[in-house]
């Protein structure tokens, strides 16, 4: 009986830290976001972006995560965004970005993941929004990739020296 109390005190001494414990889905979203942070990257949970029907209907936030490629520029220039799914006509009231951006966009739209909903173009920088569902290091790189591959070829950072 006595053995059976010293486990049973044992057992509730060891709870309390098995319930802190990071599950595996927390630990690869952390190693994630580090290696977007080493790319240059900075991460930040948000609501994803809704549609303009969305917004009317007030349906629910869904979460998801911003990877962000900032931009030093003296002179802001011009904001945008652009969906990556199929939105219906009307269904948005986004500001254009320029045709030169959109095909730069449509040529990288194959290194961003699947579930990425939006790039969006601000003073602060270069934003994907996506739900970082099969996240893994090489995801992140090819985000990364993506987003200095619009920057340096729309001419989106402007040298400041």
């Amino acid at each position: 009986m006595a053995w059976l109390i010293g486990f049973a005190v044992i057992g509730f001494m060891l709870a309390p830290i098995m319930w802190i414990l990071p599950s595996r889905r927390q630990s690869q979203q952390a190693a994630v976001r580090a290696a977007a942070r080493a790319h240059g990257l900075s991460v930040k949970v948000v609501a994803m972006p809704k549609s303009r029907r969305e917004r009317v209907r007030r349906e629910d936030d869904v979460f998801g995560v911003c990877y962000t490629r900032p931009v030093h520029n003296k002179k802001p220039l011009p904001a945008w965004k652009c969906w990556l799914l199929d939105i219906p006509e009307g269904e948005d009231d986004l500001q254009p970005c320029s045709p030169e951006i959109l095909t730069l966009i449509n040529e990288c739209r194959d290194l961003l993941p699947n579930d990425a909903t939006m790039l969006e173009f601000t003073p602060i920088g270069l934003h994907v929004y996506w739900r970082e569902r099969q996240a893994d290091e090489k995801v992140v790189a090819d985000i990364a990739l993506c987003l200095n591959t619009i920057i340096e070829k729309g001419k989106l950072e402007i040298a400041t020296r």
